[in-house]
């Protein structure tokens, strides 16, 4: 079975084909969108709707660090801005005098996989895992991509923490009580028949179709890996 995995052009894969990817294996590394506001009225000493004369750098032009964003001249002095970021300017306010720039900064640490198996394809927009037996279900109010070991959670499971530590608890409802003490101890996320009655910050999806849930529990396959985008719950060993 093909597990697909949704790509943003905006990330870095790091994963190439034929590798074996566990929850351990860096997966993505996140470039982080950032708008930066500058003050080139105040910092210029200039009338704010004045600032389109000072500036250097305009909507939709880029911007390297370093690089002069405005500058003042005058008789004995000359003043400068000068971008601490790398990015694209966004925005002129001539209300206030300000320029906003779109800064993208890729982040120290990498996302980890939530799938396991073998990289089968790496496409522009998507890749493909090959896995062992499995089966794939409908899910909706998805939250998130996310995935993991399962916990099948019934009156016969042991509630622990060995067991439910990084495990997506799939259930059939969750009450408040149940949620805080899954969390409590180390679940990555739910997979529930019934809506989830409050927000919550854990990944979460809800099956649905009813029967879906009598299947799923039947085999309790392995591991879970759940994708928004498709809104598919993918179950396999």
């Amino acid at each position: 079975m093909l597990i697909i995995i949704p790509l943003s052009i905006s990330d870095h894969c790091l994963l190439k084909e034929g590798q074996t990817v566990d929850f351990d294996t860096p997966f993505l590394q996140k470039k982080v969108e950032e708008e930066i506001n500058i003050s080139i009225a105040k910092n210029l000493n200039v009338p704010p709707q004045k600032i389109f004369h000072y500036l250097k750098k305009f909507v939709g032009e880029s911007v390297e660090k370093d690089e002069i964003l405005a500058i003042n001249k005058g008789i004995f002095t000359i003043k400068k801005i000068v971008s601490k970021y790398s990015g694209l300017i966004k925005e002129i306010n001539h209300s206030d005098g300000s320029i906003t720039i779109l800064s993208k900064t890729e982040t120290e640490n990498t996302i980890n996989s939530y799938f396991k198996g073998k990289v089968n394809k790496i496409k522009k927009n998507e890749l493909s895992i090959e896995v062992n037996k499995g089966e794939e279900f409908p899910a909706k109010n998805v939250s998130q991509n996310f995935g993991g070991k399962t916990f099948y959670s019934d009156e016969r499971s042991d509630f622990n923490s060995e067991n439910v530590l990084n495990s997506i608890v799939v259930c059939e409802n969750i009450t408040s009580y149940y949620k805080a003490k899954a969390e409590a101890l180390g679940a990555n996320g739910f997979l529930s028949l019934s809506k989830l009655t409050e927000e919550s910050g854990t990944p979460y999806a809800q099956l649905k179709n009813i029967n879906d849930y009598k299947k799923i529990t039947k085999t309790k396959f392995t591991y879970c890996t759940i994708v928004s985008n498709s809104s598919t719950i993918y179950l396999y060993q």
